[in-house]
């Protein structure tokens, strides 16, 4: 009788990864977006091409989506200033989504909340919850203990993706049964490595990730 609860389980953890996994593609690209002028963004916009926009400060920092996976930046030697921003996202048919630009991802940004796309943060967001349910709920763990977690899922900001590749088995071992480690993580050693991922992702995300994403981007008109 277990094993369909097995399988069951195991389509879930699939599920909810690939929604964090999409989530999570979808804010790396909008953090480090493709450099374009201010004609560029007033083009697209009258063209409706527009989808979202984020912004900051006054003069803004501008950035926009034409699609999920295409976001651009506007080059700030033009200033252009909150007003007429909205002035001109009000005149825009349709009018594309607009909230403000968190300043950084790190420390629990909530990213899962606020995906820049619009309605996707209902679907990744309860992704997130249900996984951080799961976790709590879960008797027990492989790796670490629920505080080791609890630290991976909030200033780690990727403990969610992470949990559903690993607990309670690394998800390519599929129905197999999986040894608990020897030592596994406290919740001080989480909390150490929690902070660890916080600086180190997004250096990964500026310097390396962000280049892959686009090169492959770049790929995709190459294909029939």
């Amino acid at each position: 009788m277990r094993l369909p609860y097995r399988i069951a389980g195991l389509w879930v953890r699939v599920v909810l990864l690939v929604v964090l996994l999409w989530g999570a593609l979808v804010t790396v690209l909008s953090l480090t977006p493709r450099e374009r002028t201010l004609a560029d963004f007033h083009t697209a916009l009258r063209a409706g091409q527009v989808t979202y926009v984020l912004h900051r400060g006054d003069p803004v920092d501008l950035r926009w989506s034409t699609g999920p996976l295409f976001w651009y930046h506007a080059d700030q030697s033009e200033p252009h200033t909150r007003s007429h921003l909205f002035h001109d996202l009000d005149a825009a048919v349709p009018r594309p989504e607009a909230a403000p630009a968190q300043s950084r991802w790190g420390f629990f940004s909530g990213w899962p909340f606020r995906v820049p796309v619009r309605g996707a943060a209902w679907p990744v967001g309860v992704a997130w919850i249900a996984t951080l349910l799961i976790m709590l709920g879960m008797g027990r763990r492989r790796l670490g203990n629920t505080w080791a977690w609890f630290w991976l899922f909030t200033v780690g900001e990727v403990g969610a993706m992470l949990f559903l590749l690993l607990e309670p088995r690394s998800l390519w071992n599929g129905l197999e049964p999986q040894e608990p480690v020897a030592n596994p993580m406290s919740g001080g050693r989480g909390c150490g490595l929690a902070l660890f991922l916080s600086v180190v992702i997004p250096i990964l995300v500026a310097v390396g990730l962000s280049y892959v994403f686009h090169a492959l981007l770049d790929l995709l008109p190459l294909f029939p």
